[in-house]
């Protein structure tokens, strides 16, 4: 059954370009500066002691391992992507994925949702093929940070009960996926009842079930979750190295902990970023451990800016050149 006709957004003029990137900028800076405040009038001196003690040396090290989760994440959607049929080169993925960041300040990170307007408007795949990747960007990663958050449970046996929730939740929701036998029958039963006027949107949603379905299979399932592990791993150990250059080393298995439990709380709230949920955790969560609280204030501060904040910005920078790219290049076989 033919999709309904696609059809692409406006093109970007420089105005409207020019006020998106203000505007990714004005949030960036607006969040900044009220989080730096907050920390500074309830931690005053003891922040800027901590903030005092990050060598240029470790603030490097901390970039790094950002950059390195990232390229590990931006391998994993690329190669889901071609195990579902979307063909993009690397370099375009490359320069989609990044600038997709410039969106993750949006509630439910759903503004990064943009990836897939560049993929359809370079490359022609449709969004209901597409749909998969998004997804599984959001599924993984929570996997990732929830083997992580296991790892370091011992060290909080009061958090238990919510791990066991999340673990029985995530499992229900990859074997529905999984074998959606029961999802498609439903929506085939759909199909027929509901008449011509929603047959063609619930056969496409039918196509982004068995997508979805293609990517949890053995082979990539694990493939993908490996790579999900070791990139927010990566993110856990800068987390830890710069609490050890703060002078309050918790050990790389609590740190671990901390950093998972406390974005996974953050994108539980669905707030733009995780912002408030993410930080107030985290801060919970190490003065629990016996960090003092101008401590716990600037580590969290600055992991979130080596986090969150410089991924924004490296989608800010990108953001042009994507766009540009997207709009330039033409597909060589749309999808109907």
């Amino acid at each position: 059954m033919a999709d309904l006709p696609v059809t692409s957004p406006p093109p970007f003029t420089a105005g409207r370009l020019r006020r998106l990137e203000w505007g990714v900028v004005l949030t960036a800076a607006i969040f900044a500066a009220l989080g730096g405040a907050a920390a500074l009038l309830v931690g005053g001196s003891e922040v800027l002691s901590a903030l005092a003690r990050i060598g240029p040396g470790t603030l490097l090290t901390l970039l790094l391992l950002s950059l390195l989760n990232y390229a590990l994440r931006l391998l994993r959607w690329h190669r889901l992507a071609q195990r579902i049929g979307v063909g993009v080169p690397i370099a375009r993925t490359t320069l989609y994925y990044i600038a997709g960041f410039a969106m993750t300040a949006t509630p439910g990170k759903l503004g990064e949702a943009l990836r897939l307007w560049l993929i359809r408007r370079s490359d022609g795949h449709r969004y209901d093929r597409m749909l998969p990747l998004l997804l599984a960007d959001r599924l993984f990663d929570a996997l990732g940070l929830l083997l992580i958050g296991l790892a370091g449970i011992a060290a909080f046996p009061e958090q238990r009960w919510i791990a066991v929730l999340a673990v029985a939740a995530l499992g229900l929701l990859v074997a529905a996926l999984a074998r959606p036998g029961w999802l498609l029958g439903c929506l085939l039963w759909l199909l027929g009842a509901a008449g011509p006027r929603f047959a063609r949107p619930l056969a496409s949603l039918r196509r982004s079930v068995r997508g979805t379905a293609a990517i949890l299979k053995a082979a990539p399932f694990a493939d993908a979750l490996l790579l999900s592990a070791i990139g927010w791993g990566a993110e856990c150990l800068a987390f830890s190295l710069l609490l050890d250059a703060m002078g309050a080393p918790i050990g790389i298995v609590a740190a671990a902990f901390v950093f998972a439990f406390a974005v996974a709380a953050g994108a539980a709230t669905l707030l733009p970023g995780g912002l408030g949920g993410t930080e107030a955790t985290m801060v919970a969560l190490l003065a629990s451990l016996g960090v003092d609280l101008g401590t716990a204030l600037a580590a969290t501060l600055v992991i979130r800016a080596t986090t969150l904040w410089f991924g924004v910005a490296l989608g800010f920078l990108t953001l042009p050149a994507a766009l540009r790219t997207a709009i330039a290049v033409r597909p060589t076989g749309a999808e109907a």
